[in-house]
This record gives C-alpha cells, sequence and structure tokens, in this order.
C-alpha cells in the first residue's frame, strides 16, 4: 500500500491479487463507511486471504475478530487495519462450526479465538486446548451467546 493510495484504488489492487489467487471462488467484496472494505470467502480460504494481506498489502495489526449467531449460520468477522480497514467475513455452519485458527500466523489472535470459542462454540482448528478465558470452570449452563441456547432457556 502506497502512502498516497486511496480506499478505491486498494479495494481494486486487493480484488484483483484475490481474483488471481482464487480463480475458481467467487470472493463477495463490498466497500463500507468510513472506508473500510468488507470481503466474504469460504472458512477454507481465510488462511491464504489473510497470508496475502499481510504479505502483499502489509495488513499486520489484526484489531479484534468479531462472531455473531444470526441464527442460521455462525459468522466470523475478522477485522484488521493499515489506514483503511479490511473486514474478512466467514460464515459457517451453525451445526458445525469450524475454521482455521489464525494463531499460529497471528499470535495476538489466541484471545479473540478463545472468546469465541467458549462463547460460541467455534472450533479453531489449531487453537490449543486450555481452560475456561471468561466463564467458571464449572459452567454448564451452555454456549451464552448462541441463540438456541437462549431459547432452551426460555422453554424451561
Amino acid at each position: 500500500m502506497t502512502p498516497t493510495e486511496t480506499q478505491e484504488q486498494l479495494s481494486a489492487r486487493i480484488s484483483e491479487a484475490l481474483e488471481a489467487a482464487f480463480p475458481d471462488i467467487a470472493l463477495e467484496m463490498q466497500p463500507l463507511p468510513k472506508q473500510d472494505i468488507s470481503i466474504t470467502l469460504p472458512p477454507e480460504k481465510l488462511e491464504a486471504v489473510v497470508a496475502i494481506l499481510i504479505e502483499t498489502f502489509d495488513f499486520y495489526h489484526l484489531s479484534t475478530i468479531t462472531g455473531v449467531d444470526n441464527g442460521e449460520t455462525i459468522e466470523i468477522l475478522y477485522h484488521f487495519w493499515n489506514r483503511y480497514g479490511v473486514t474478512l467475513r466467514v460464515h459457517l455452519p451453525y451445526d458445525a462450526p469450524h475454521v482455521p485458527a489464525l494463531t499460529p500466523t497471528i499470535p495476538g489472535a489466541a484471545f479473540y479465538e478463545r472468546e469465541i470459542r467458549e462463547m460460541l462454540g467455534v472450533v479453531f482448528e489449531g487453537l490449543p486446548e486450555e481452560g475456561p478465558l471468561l466463564l467458571a470452570d464449572d459452567w454448564e449452563a451452555g454456549l451464552p451467546l448462541r441463540k438456541i441456547s437462549k431459547q432452551e432457556k426460555e422453554a424451561v
């Protein structure tokens, strides 16, 4: 990324690089307010896309990872920053939410991945198993941020 590059120019370059790297899949890119870009991609392409963002576009800063239960899928959003924001969106099946861990590439991702695993039940492949991060050691009330868990509690 050059110091004078606009968000539109960066978006076009990222789009070209990802299309060249993954001609077999359709990545959904859309501009967001505040000069951010959103890219929706399949979970199996996450590590490769992150490698391109880091190596080609200097997106070393992972601001946070957000997990959302939208009732039909679990959506994981990876928020990167380097003058502009790039958010990678990955939709996971509700009944088997698995995604590669970014912790081996970005060690600072461990906290976010552990939190999402604990709150939403997402399996981050390659993330070491450790004890509870936020919940009590004897927590048995289900996944706190899963809508299904809340519905089950209300039915009781």
